[in-house]
């Protein structure tokens, strides 16, 4: 097996119910890789090709080494992350608790990587045809944004008492 240089996220959705797991995909991914590629088994022993799958109810799994080359995107495998999305990007949009866990993984990859949907190295519709191309960066965005928001507020919040200080003086 190669070795994982990250340079960005690759999202993708599992195409499943949104009750599956990532027992499932490992399940999947067995059945259709196991006896031909067993050296493709993560460090972690799971025949999964994501780094990451985030569950419906929020809850994550790290399946394979970030430093181990992926089998999710041909062609990008040694060059990326891949994390999926339990459901169908094609008939629903990922849950709330999902997004929350997405910016808990993300942080977790680190590095600040970009991140783009399966389908911009492939003919599918991967992350599905409901999500943006820029789905799930602009959830990170957004959460970059109020984080300044905060900072700002708390610097305010601060000048206001070093002010007031000043004025009792």
């Amino acid at each position: 097996m190669r070795v994982n240089k990250p340079t960005k996220i690759i999202t993708h959705t599992a195409v499943s119910a949104k009750h599956h797991t990532h027992k499932d995909v490992a399940s999947w991914h067995e059945q259709r890789w196991g006896t031909t590629y067993p050296e493709m088994r993560s460090k972690f022993g799971v025949m999964t090709g994501y780094h990451f799958v985030i569950n419906w109810d929020g809850s994550w799994e790290q399946v394979r080494g970030i430093e181990e080359e992926g089998m999710h995107c041909l062609g990008q495998n040694t060059s990326s992350v891949g994390v999926c999305f339990m459901g169908n990007g094609d008939i629903h949009l990922p849950s709330q608790e999902q997004e929350e866990a997405w910016l808990e993984v993300y942080d977790i990859i680190g590095d600040k990587l970009p991140v783009f949907p399966h389908r911009k190295y492939s003919t599918k519709t991967c992350h599905g045809k409901l999500l943006s191309d820029d789905y799930f960066g602009r959830i990170v965005e957004a959460r970059t944004k109020a984080q300044l928001i905060e900072k700002i507020q708390q610097m305010i919040s601060y000048l206001q008492v070093l002010l007031t200080q000043r004025r009792m003086k």
